[in-house]
């Protein structure tokens, strides 16, 4: 005897989440670049694109990285 129960879909959401992108995300795309290009994934007529963004995105992380580390809590030592 089979029981043949509907299993509930979850809702698909109507609003939009923000999203919010952070240093990390950006020097992860800088990464996934290095990744694909060392193992071929790019085919010669797209490397120009390829180097033209990976020099925008080295040159942007260079100019926002975090500056030195900053006391955040006195009591239990954190720097950030």
């Amino acid at each position: 005897m089979s029981d043949n129960k509907e299993i509930p879909m979850p809702k698909a959401e109507t609003e939009e989440e923000a999203v919010n992108l952070t240093i990390t995300d950006i020097a992860y795309c800088k990464q996934i670049i290095e990744i694909a290009s060392k193992n071929g994934a790019f085919e010669a007529k797209e490397l120009a694109i390829v180097g033209v963004t990976y020099n925008r995105i080295s040159k942007w992380l260079d100019e926002n990285k975090p500056t030195d580390a900053v006391e955040t809590s006195t009591d239990q030592g954190e720097t950030k």
